[in-house]
């Protein structure tokens, strides 16, 4: 299994290039790219390190209100799609965030439904795959299109291409209360990206002021909600083992990131090294 890193997260990142010597030489294989970048990609294959998935500008206009920049945004998408296919990259990883975070799933999802068609033909075209992550977004309103099995399973009945799938990142099903090893067994052949990273729930917490955060306190921990909160493979919820053996089983192929967005871990350099050593290593166990 190839086991990379989403850089976002780090501290490390205001160095990039030493960050990917330091992937490099510590047993990782794969990082994900934050643009299509040449300069970087190539560095990246110098090094050893398969580029994993790639973000491309334009996506967060996708579902704009305004018709006119939903399709400036379908052409500035898709010629991302062309320059990271000219790079060798193959899967797109997007967060279906709208501008209007206060607009109803079932109105974002005919916005989607419209744009959609013409961005899958030109993934197919360049032989490309879409990763989109099931993060929820953040509060009051969670507006992210796509962080359910309701609504996957609509967007894969409306648009039947094997480039269209899922970033598999079961620190969210965790977090919504979602079965992620069901996930795994309904839409398996549709992971074309996947995350390292865990979810733990903090049981007094849930009692004390379930799924909403907390009224007089702030969660202790960045990424958290006091209830929940992000963590690195093997300190939450997740069974990675399983995982492992579900995605064998689909014959996944691809790179499993580590995203980095543990409070534990994320307040400076020596600690992002850290966490991501320990992640790698639960994560080597689990593909034994």
């Amino acid at each position: 299994m190839k086991i990379g890193v989403r850089c976002g997260p780090l501290r490390l990142k205001s160095d990039l290039p030493a960050l990917l010597e330091w992937l490099a030489t510590n047993g990782f294989t794969s990082v994900d790219l934050g643009a299509p970048d040449g300069e970087t990609a190539v560095q990246c294959r110098r090094l050893g390190l398969e580029p994993g998935s790639v973000d491309l500008p334009g996506a967060g206009q996708l579902l704009a209100r305004d018709p006119d920049r939903r399709n400036a945004a379908i052409k500035q998408v898709c010629e991302g799609i062309r320059q990271a296919a000219d790079l060798g990259l193959r899967t797109w990883f997007v967060c279906f965030v709208p501008e209007d975070r206060e607009r109803s799933r079932q109105d974002l999802f005919t916005l989607w439904r419209q744009v959609m068609p013409e961005v899958v033909d030109c993934l197919e075209q360049a032989k490309m795959r879409l990763a989109m992550e099931g993060w929820p977004g953040g509060g009051p309103h969670y507006p992210t299109l796509g962080c359910t099995p309701e609504v996957w399973r609509a967007m894969f009945a409306a648009i039947d291409s094997p480039a269209l799938g899922l970033c598999f990142d079961p620190s969210h099903l965790v977090r919504l209360g979602i079965d992620y090893r069901r996930v795994l067994a309904e839409f398996g052949s549709r992971v074309h990206h996947v995350h390292g990273k865990d979810c733990a729930i903090d049981a007094e917490e849930l009692y004390r002021g379930g799924r909403m955060p907390p009224a007089f306190t702030a969660p202790r921990f960045a990424c958290s909600e006091g209830w929940w909160r992000y963590c690195i493979p093997g300190d939450g919820a997740v069974c990675w083992r399983d995982v492992a053996v579900a995605l064998e089983a689909v014959h996944y192929d691809g790179v499993v990131s580590v995203e980095l967005e543990d409070g534990l871990y994320m307040s400076d350099d020596d600690g992002n090294r850290r966490g991501l050593l320990a992640a790698l290593k639960h994560l080597r166990d689990a593909w034994r």
